[in-house]
């Protein structure tokens, strides 16, 4: 069953806004004063309220100094009792979305449904050699939707258009990985998703490709990685 709350904060809203709706607000409970008796704010005082406010919004179009401390005042006092006001109607109305209207408050859903939209795919997959490292580890870099996002990163060191050959490397948290133990000189694919909420897969990245080939280079005792990265 859907729990409904009447709103409580009103800074959101523009100044022209205000007073019609805490003028709604103040008829409405009037009207079904038997539903919300006692008030922490007697709807006589509410009243007073949004009618110094009103004045207020029309003097400030003056500019005037004084005009505009008054102006904010008033808001300040009317927001107050608006907040007062919002929160002895959900005391009273318990989620009720009957008894919510009756109060004239804006009100909002509780109810939570989880979203199991299935991300997007992660997009941007970058791979490289570790810097300094020639024994097979390399960084996996890519984009995702959220940037604290769960990812499940995979590698093929056969056909990437084979299912089988895919294999689970890490789960990590954000948009980088490092892949350690490769083989050196074998060409490897990689591929990224998303874990949504409730364990729901986001759709495979375009997989990207890496090999590591060797070469001598003059005036070194070392052999040199050369990278090819294929999107």
């Amino acid at each position: 069953m859907p729990i409904i709350k009447a709103a409580i904060d009103f800074s959101r809203n523009s100044a022209s806004e205000l007073g019609p709706l805490a003028q709604r607000i103040h008829d409405e409970m009037t009207t079904h004063a038997a539903v919300f008796a006692s008030p922490p704010v007697t709807m006589a005082a509410f009243q007073a309220l949004v009618d110094t406010y009103t004045a207020a919004v029309a003097a400030r179009a003056s500019r005037a100094t004084s005009d505009i401390i008054a102006f904010n005042v008033a808001r300040d006092e009317l927001e107050d009792a608006l907040t007062e006001l919002g929160i002895f109607v959900n005391l009273i109305a318990k989620g009720d979305a009957t008894k919510v209207d009756q109060s004239g408050f804006p009100s909002y859903d509780t109810t939570r449904t989880a979203d199991t939209t299935p991300p997007a795919a992660p997009s941007d997959l970058r791979l490289r050699l570790r810097h300094g490292d020639v024994s097979g580890s390399v960084i996996a870099r890519f984009k995702t939707e959220r940037q604290s996002s769960t990812n499940e990163v995979q590698l093929n060191l056969g056909t990437p258009a084979t299912e089988a050959d895919w294999h689970l490397a890490q789960i990590i948290k954000g948009g980088k990985a490092i892949l350690s133990g490769l083989t050196p000189g074998a060409a490897i694919w990689v591929r990224v998703r998303t874990v949504g909420p409730k364990g729901v897969m986001g759709a495979w990245s375009d997989p990207g490709q890496i090999r590591v080939v060797y070469k001598f280079a003059a005036g070194l005792s070392l052999w040199q990685p050369l990278l090819w990265i294929v999107r």
